[in-house]
Parts: C-alpha cells; sequence; structure tokens
C-alpha cells in the first residue's frame, strides 16, 4: 500500500512538473482545501471522542460511588446480622455430617468404619467448641437421661434452718389431750441477705504486778470525794453495774503486756481480707464494676464508697502481683506447651496538662478524651496457669518480650504476628483448629456441600480425640493411640483438597478455607506428635471471653492501673478456675499468707500448688489462715468433686 502511494505521489509531482505555474497553484490549492476539511472532521471526531471520554468518566465516577455506598451498606447489613444472632454456635445438623462423610469415603472408595453406623448421629460438628455429643466411645452405651424435678437438698450440703409448726388447737391445750403421730416435711431452698460485720478485736493490756512502786499511792480511788473529776480515773456502766477504773503507777522501764495483732489482719487498713477478697471476684469474675459493688454494699446496710474499694484493690495487688510474676516466670521455664490469644482493650488517656488543656480548649469548648486500644494477653501454661498480661502494642516485638527465654511449643492462631517467634525465637507453631473450620462453616451458604463434607472430616478429629481423653489414658498410649486413629483421617482431608482444589470458584469462601489449611497444613498435623498437644486454642479464647463480657458493664479501663489490675486479679481467678479452687476462699487465704510468705518461694502459693502447700503447713502458717469467727477451723479452696465452676463456653471463638 505504502508502494501505491509512493508511485502515485510520484505521478502526481510529474504531471504537477509538467505544469504551468497557474496550474500548480490551482492543483496546490484544491489539495489545500482538501486537507483543510479533512482536518476538520478529525478535529470535530476528536472533540466528539473527548465529550464521549468525559461523559464515561463521569459515569464511571458515579458507579464507583455507588459500588462503595452498596459496600457500605452490605457491611452494615452484615454487622447487622451478624449483631441480631450474638454469640452463634457454628453448627452444622449431624445427620447432613454424616451423609457428607459417607460422600467422602465413596468418593475415594473407602469403606465405613464398621462402628460408624451405629453412632451416625453422633458425629458433632460441635466437636471443636468442647461440646461432648450424645455417644462417647466405640462401644459406649446410651447415656441414661437424668430424671426431671427438684433436686435433693439434703445432698446439697447447704446449712438447714428448721421451722416447726404445730396446729393452733394443740398448741393452745398446751399439747394435752393430743398424740403426736408423726410430721410431714417440705424443703425450700432460702438465701439469707448479704451482711456486713464489724470485726472488733480487742486485744487487752497487762502489766506486772511487782512492777507496781508504792501500791497504796500508786492507787488512787476515784470514788474518794473530790476525785471524781480527777484525769486519773475514769467510769463506765457495763450490764447496768458501775465500774471504776483506775490508774497505776509504776517504774519508767516497765513493760506493758499486750497481744499482738493476729498474723491474719492487715494493720492500718479497715477490711479484713474477707471483704477485699469478696470485691476482687464480685469485679473481676462476677463482672460487678465498684459503682454498682458501692449500691449493693448500701443496700446491705454498710456503703463502701469507690475510693474506698480502690484502695483496697490497690494493697491487694502489691501483694498478689508477685505472684502472678512467680506464675509466668515458671510457665516460660517449664512449659511444654503455651496457648496464647489476645484482644484489644480500650484504655482512658491522662488528662491534659494545663498548656494543652488551654490549646484543646481553643479547639474543642468540651474536653474529649478517646480511649486509646491497648491489648490484653493470656498465656495457658500446659495445664499448670493462666497469665494475663497487657501491652499497648499487639506486634511480634511484644511477643517475642512477653515469651523471652521460652523455646517450646507455641498454639495459637494463624495470625502474622506469631511468626517472628518461629523465625527467630526457636518456638515450635501449633495450629488450630476450630480456626481452620471456620471457614469451611461459612462457605456453607454459597458451596454447602462440599463445605460439609470437610466439615465432617474435621469432626471426626475431635471426635477421636474426645473418645481417647475420656478413657483417661496414659500420655504415651493417648499420643500412639491418637496419632494411629488421627492419621486416615488427616490423610483422607488431604485427598480431599487435593480434589477440589481446582474445582472451588476463586474467591469464593470454599477457596479461602482452602488456602488457609494448604497454608497452616503441617502446623495442624503436629498434634500427632504430643498427646500434650490440644486440636484447638479455645481454652485461651474462652479465658479472654470474660474481659470481653465485662467490657459490657464498665466500658473501659480508666487508666494503666486499672488494667495492670485486672491482669492481676483475673490470673489467678481463671488459674483457680483451672484447678478447681473457689477463687474467693482462696484469695482470702492468699491475702492473709502472702504478707508473711518468703519472697523467694512466693511460687508455692500459686493456685497449682495452694492444695499441696496448704496441707504442708506447720500449726503456726495454718492459724493464720483462721477466721477471727471461725478460730481453729481452716475453710477448704478446693471444690467438691462433681460441683461446676461457672465457666464461660466459647460458641464463637
Amino acid at each position: 500500500m505504502r508502494g501505491l502511494q509512493e508511485i502515485a505521489v510520484t505521478d502526481s509531482d510529474v504531471c504537477i512538473s509538467s505544469m504551468t505555474i497557474c496550474e500548480r497553484c490551482q492543483v496546490l490549492s484544491e489539495a489545500l482545501e482538501k486537507a483543510s476539511a479533512r482536518n476538520g472532521e478529525l478535529e470535530q471526531r476528536v472533540a466528539r471522542l473527548e465529550a464521549e471520554r468525559a461523559e464515561f468518566e463521569a459515569q464511571l465516577a458515579e458507579m464507583s460511588k455507588l459500588c462503595e455506598l452498596q459496600q457500605a451498606d452490605l457491611d452494615r447489613y452484615k454487622k447487622a446480622y451478624e449483631a441480631s444472632r450474638p454469640n452463634h454456635p457454628e453448627r452444622a445438623p449431624r445427620e447432613q455430617l454424616q451423609l457428607a462423610f459417607e460422600r467422602v469415603l465413596e468418593t475415594f472408595g473407602i469403606e465405613a468404619p464398621a462402628n460408624d453406623s451405629e453412632r451416625g448421629d453422633d458425629t458433632d460438628a460441635n466437636s471443636a467448641e468442647g461440646e461432648a455429643p450424645r455417644g462417647r466411645g466405640r462401644n459406649s452405651k446410651p447415656k441414661k437421661r437424668h430424671p426431671h424435678g427438684r433436686r435433693n437438698l439434703e445432698l446439697m450440703n447447704l446449712p438447714i434452718v428448721e421451722q416447726r409448726l404445730e396446729p393452733e388447737e394443740v398448741t393452745a391445750a398446751g399439747g394435752v389431750g393430743f398424740k403426736l403421730i408423726g410430721e410431714e416435711v417440705s424443703e425450700r431452698v432460702a438465701r439469707r441477705p448479704a451482711q456486713w460485720v464489724c470485726l472488733r478485736v480487742v486485744r487487752l493490756k497487762y502489766v506486772a504486778i511487782e512492777a507496781l512502786t508504792e501500791p497504796d499511792k500508786g492507787l488512787k480511788d476515784s470514788r474518794q470525794e473530790g476525785d471524781a473529776g480527777s484525769d486519773n480515773s475514769r467510769g463506765s456502766s457495763i450490764n447496768g453495774e458501775s465500774t471504776t477504773y483506775v490508774e497505776l503507777a509504776w517504774e519508767p522501764d516497765t513493760r506493758i503486756l499486750m497481744a499482738p495483732l493476729p498474723a491474719g489482719l492487715w494493720p492500718n487498713v479497715m477490711a479484713d481480707v474477707s471483704a477485699i477478697a469478696h470485691i476482687i471476684t464480685s469485679k473481676y469474675d462476677d463482672l460487678l464494676p465498684l459503682n454498682r459493688q458501692q449500691n449493693i454494699s448500701a443496700r446491705d446496710g454498710f456503703m463502701v464508697p469507690k475510693s474506698t474499694q480502690c484502695g483496697w484493690l490497690k494493697a491487694a495487688d502489691e501483694f498478689c502481683a508477685p505472684v502472678v510474676d512467680a506464675m509466668f516466670e515458671d510457665s516460660r521455664n517449664n512449659a511444654f506447651v503455651i496457648a496464647t490469644d489476645a484482644t484489644s482493650a480500650p484504655v482512658l488517656p491522662p488528662r491534659l496538662d494545663d498548656e494543652a488543656k488551654a490549646e484543646a480548649a481553643r479547639l474543642w469548648p468540651v474536653e474529649r478524651r478517646k480511649c486509646e486500644s491497648w491489648h490484653i494477653f493470656v498465656f495457658i501454661a500446659d495445664r499448670d496457669h493462666v497469665v494475663f498480661r497487657y501491652d499497648r502494642e499487639h506486634n511480634g516485638k511484644v511477643f517475642a518480650k512477653l515469651l523471652d527465654g521460652y523455646h517450646g511449643h507455641l498454639l495459637a492462631d494463624a495470625a502474622s504476628v506469631f511468626d517472628v517467634l518461629y523465625r527467630e525465637h526457636g518456638m515450635t507453631e501449633h495450629g488450630c483448629w476450630f480456626h481452620c473450620r471456620r471457614p469451611f462453616y461459612r462457605a456453607l451458604e454459597t458451596d454447602p456441600l462440599r463445605a460439609l463434607e470437610a466439615l465432617s472430616l474435621i469432626g471426626k478429629l475431635f471426635e477421636v480425640d474426645r473418645e481417647l481423653r475420656a478413657q483417661k489414658l496414659d500420655l504415651a498410649t493417648f499420643t500412639q493411640l491418637r496419632a494411629e486413629r488421627a492419621g486416615p483421617i488427616l490423610a483422607l482431608l488431604d485427598q480431599w483438597i487435593e480434589l477440589n482444589r481446582d474445582r472451588v470458584d476463586p474467591r469464593s469462601p470454599l477457596e479461602a478455607a482452602v488456602t488457609y489449611y494448604t497454608n497452616q497444613r503441617d502446623a495442624l498435623r503436629r498434634f500427632l506428635e504430643d498427646g500434650r498437644i490440644r486440636l484447638d486454642n479455645n481454652e485461651s479464647e474462652g479465658a479472654l471471653r470474660k474481659l470481653v463480657v465485662g467490657l459490657s458493664n464498665w466500658v473501659f479501663f480508666a487508666n494503666e492501673t486499672g488494667i495492670r489490675w485486672y491482669t492481676t486479679f483475673r490470673s489467678l481467678i481463671a488459674s483457680c478456675m483451672l484447678h478447681r479452687l473457689n477463687p474467693e476462699i482462696y484469695l482470702e487465704q492468699l491475702l492473709r499468707l502472702v504478707p508473711h510468705w518468703p519472697k523467694h518461694r512466693v511460687l508455692e502459693l500459686a493456685p497449682k500448688y495452694w492444695a499441696r502447700t496448704v496441707a504442708n503447713l506447720d500449726p503456726k502458717w495454718r492459724a493464720i489462715l483462721e477466721r477471727p469467727w471461725e478460730p481453729g477451723v481452716i475453710a477448704s479452696a478446693e471444690l467438691e468433686p462433681g460441683r461446676n465452676i461457672a465457666t464461660p463456653v466459647n460458641r464463637a471463638a
């Protein structure tokens, strides 16, 4: 084409060269007019295209804005939907899970275990939540239903207050003419109102009689006339009888004898430790803010102001903090596996100084202090200790600082903040199967058939673990049997993942679930190596649940002191629940004993060792644990077998 144009140009040049000047001008003028017209058409076309582009850009901007609004609506609807079902358990119907498991077996040509059909309905999708299904064990018998109706109150170890009633006719006759033939007994549960008492400690003061000088002159009888107003005498009335006290004169070096203050009482503190332990338990276990406790105490007859309660908590924290520090140090030095998690906690910042306050007042007429987001961490060391810590940041450096010196196994979620611990601090990563299960559960709405298949396989893992734990096996046997029975399930899950990896829709919830499992596969399978490693991290998440629920009552921490008190007392209370101790009795006895205990042995006062420590105390130390109103009696902090502790259930970790 280009060659033809060159030939045409050459021909025109030849034609123009043979023309006269006037003819040439005429031809060039016509060519110029055609070029100008063509140029005008092109300019109009460009203008039209620019107008269209501007219109399309306006439409794109409008559509982008509309998409943003629609995304905001979707986020709001999703938040409202989640809020409409708080703590919604991530459950799937057991029948559907069993059918899905059978489909998986059929897909890969595997025969179902002989006992699987017998307990088909026992495949529990909620195993990751720690809920026990109806069938336990391969050969377990159906569990008997507990009879309904009232409990036998005589077996509840409650104090009995008996009220005996006689007919009016018998009372009026004094019992004459009537014969007792029996009695009808009914029992009800009653509650005595809580009561504050004044613990009066009276210490008598004595002096040896031999130390008195000139007894006849030293004794000044106030009954003599003229001495009634003497400063050396005073009188009182006891039971209606007049009693007169006399002043004694003794040598300057005479020693006054007086019993020491009981070791279980704190000097210069208005409260007995029983009251302080009650306030600690009410706030950090029953989640009652101090202002509510102030109102409750006023209703019970003695108002304890918030400021007074804070003073008591401050004194208790000084005694309890070393115990918690020793627990954490013992965890880092001796724990085989530590389960950890974290959550945010709003903390009110300190008030501004005068200069900053003046600048803020110029910008905002009303002082505004926005809460800062701090973080509370929980560490569960084996079955030994539960320790809470806090920090302003939530990153790998903070975890590395808190776990400095620990090089064991770490059970956590798949957050990137833990990567530095595995890479630089020699810790071994262990994944949480409950976190792995959650993406498959979320995929039920878009791909229910395949999501149920994955959930059924994960449920089988928890079923194996639960059945073996119920048999109370030794560690070596449990580890071996769990690996033997869970290994084939994991192999089947790997085959299922490979089969469906390329079949799932890109960017779908199921694709995200498959990706999560692929990335965490090695960490999720390490539980086969040792029976002390749990399949899930629900215990640490459940330990943080008290904080989340408590924030609904007290909204935020007033300062760093408040969050420090929380981590101290919550560590002791959670550890008490781990070792089945009554937290209020434990705290009361701890606060009586710890001021006198050797500082290098405070670990012996941790809940893990508390029962053994109390059992080994000699009479001198045991006397410190006695309550003033129960001399010679030491209350047991250990809960009776079969009595439950009200612990939070983690429905949606």
